[in-house]
């Protein structure tokens, strides 16, 4: 039976892709820091490897003798000096790639590392795209999915305790945003295929471009709460970033962020059938969002 191997397993992305895979009755190796969290893959069949991304020996040992993995590199935000952090993620990874012989490679990047600077908590998977490339004799997918929908969740609070929706980005602008569950499909269907070869690059844009003033009332009809978008000055969002533990630095590259989205970041690639994913802003809201904010 074919091996494959999850890198972040616990993540929102990285767990979909896990359950997919074993309900598929696939041989799944999953790797994360936190045993609890993996307890119940192990139930369902897979084999898990509670370890961290730092460590390249057992990092090689798991990648030994399968035949995809799945990299990713984790954000910190607390991180004093956020690059820096994922640098180490993206070289553990690399080299455990090296040594182990493995030959297929989906990697987890993101819309927006297009480019080589400016693109704030996204560069570190810009540089981990320029890594895998320059690998001889490996053959690398990097997926680039847009904004998630489950970035809203990080508002549950916000809208709670304030009944407002905002982000330094203006409420008119139209960007793609996708539900992870879609990513997640798209990974797991890579990692079993393996049709890919060389180096490549595919999109996933989600169903459509929404802006945040139409996301916003699709939050509040799946709450039954009237919810205005404000737009947030840039300082004031790193501000409330760092008030909420983040650091600094993570805080000023998010914000450097927000500034690229506002002015077109994720707007830079074309959208086709094929990277036109089905779960609707609606749905999503109505079936993960309101569920989680009632619940909080």
């Amino acid at each position: 039976m074919k091996k494959i191997v999850i890198i972040g397993a616990t993540g929102k992305v990285g767990s979909k892709v896990a359950e997919q895979l074993l309900a598929q009755k696939h041989n799944v190796t999953l790797i994360a820091r936190g045993v609890e969290k993996l307890e119940p893959f192990k139930q369902k069949g897979a084999e898990i490897l509670p370890i961290s991304v730092f460590e390249t020996d057992k990092l090689t040992n798991a990648l030994r003798g399968a035949d995809a993995v799945l990299t990713m590199i984790a954000s910190n935000p607390i991180a004093p000096d956020f690059l820096e952090d994922q640098r180490k993620q993206m070289d553990a990874q690399i080299e455990a790639i090296k040594l182990s012989g493995i030959k297929y490679v989906v990697n987890l990047s993101s819309v927006g590392c297009h480019v080589s600077d400016g693109n704030g908590v996204l560069m570190g998977l810009t540089e981990m795209e320029a890594k895998l490339n320059a690998l001889d004799g490996v053959n690398v997918l990097h997926l680039r999915p847009t904004f998630f929908m489950e970035n809203t969740l990080y508002a549950v609070g916000l809208i709670k305790h304030q009944g407002i929706y905002g982000l330094p980005i203006q409420g008119d602008l139209s960007f793609p945003m996708i539900a992870t569950k879609d990513v997640a499909s798209a990974i797991a269907q890579k990692l079993v295929a393996r049709d890919f070869e060389g180096k490549s690059v595919e999109t996933l844009l989600g169903p459509k471009d929404y802006s945040l003033s139409e996301i916003t009332r699709d939050l509040g009809k799946a709450i039954q709460k009237e919810i205005p978008y404000i737009q947030f000055p840039v300082p004031d969002f790193v501000g409330g970033v760092v008030g909420s533990g983040g650091s600094q630095d993570y805080a000023e590259k998010f914000g450097e962020l927000m500034v690229a989205t506002d002015k077109g970041l994720l707007n830079y690639h074309a959208r086709t059938p094929q990277n036109t994913t089905p779960t609707t802003f609606e749905e999503y809201a109505q079936s993960v969002f309101a569920p989680i904010y009632h619940m909080s």
